[in-house]
């Protein structure tokens, strides 16, 4: 049976349908979907759709998906990271600094070259890769997390 798709999924994941009011936009990962629209009729239709094709279950509205935790309401959509966060200071040592209000010092001056010792290159490139998933929900952070990207190679 044809959903009716104009195209293939795109490079984010995404297929979408009609334009409009009426269009439908459905993320995929493995095999979990997100399904939304701006008709509630159109997004019904399609999930009758899918039912009728594949075994599948309606969880409802999105709350959590690959640690974005979300809240939707009458005031609009809000996307947290709070668990992951926690997760990530836990295993980088940290779960007990005292937050700060800016993410990094102002006017730092890192360099490639230095007399420091080299860190473990393979926990350093776990941790950028954590910290950059998380400017998905946090980005005042993009600009220190691509700046420590620069030491990758031979992080110190």
């Amino acid at each position: 049976m044809a959903l009716g798709f104009s195209c293939c999924i795109n490079e984010h994941g995404m297929y979408t349908r009609g334009k409009g009011g009426g269009r439908l936009i459905v993320g995929v990962y493995v095999d979990d979907l997100i399904i939304t629209g701006g008709d509630a009729g159109v997004v019904s239709k399609f999930k009758a759709q899918m039912r009728s094709t594949f075994r599948m279950s309606d969880l409802g509205p999105l709350s959590y998906y690959l640690s974005l935790e979300v809240s939707q309401g009458a005031d609009g959509i809000t996307l947290r990271q709070g668990a992951y966060t926690a997760k990530i200071l836990e295993k980088a040592g940290m779960a007990a600094c005292n937050p700060s209000a800016t993410p990094v010092e102002l006017k730092l001056k890192l360099l490639k070259e230095g007399t420091t010792s080299n860190v473990d290159a393979t926990e350093y490139r776990s941790v950028i890769g954590s910290l950059r998933y998380i400017c998905n929900s946090r980005s005042d952070l993009a600009f220190v997390v691509g700046y420590l990207s620069r030491f990758m190679e031979a992080p110190r």
